[in-house]
């Protein structure tokens, strides 16, 4: 706890566990619970059809291989033998 946190939790109606108990029920109530916070995860995170793990797919896919042709890696090597 900063010295500002502790000054303020010393003036604090109740003392210092009333300030932290305070503290706690904020800190939940302003992040929605664990359960909320996991949900909104997952949905970052996605599946493979949305979210980044849809994205890194699309990434790799576009990267591909040099004998794909069209993919990146193919256009790097085709020029890379036409020198």
């Amino acid at each position: 706890m900063s010295v500002k946190g502790w000054a303020e939790a010393q003036r604090h109606k109740g003392g210092i566990i009333k300030y932290l108990y305070d503290k706690i029920v904020a800190l939940d109530a302003a992040s929605g619970g664990d359960e909320t916070d996991i949900t909104a995860l997952k949905t970052t995170v996605g599946n493979s059809s949305s979210g980044l793990v849809k994205k890194v797919a699309d990434v790799e896919n576009a990267i591909g291989d040099e004998d794909t042709e069209g993919t990146i890696l193919a256009r790097i090597k085709a020029l890379e033998d036409a020198t």
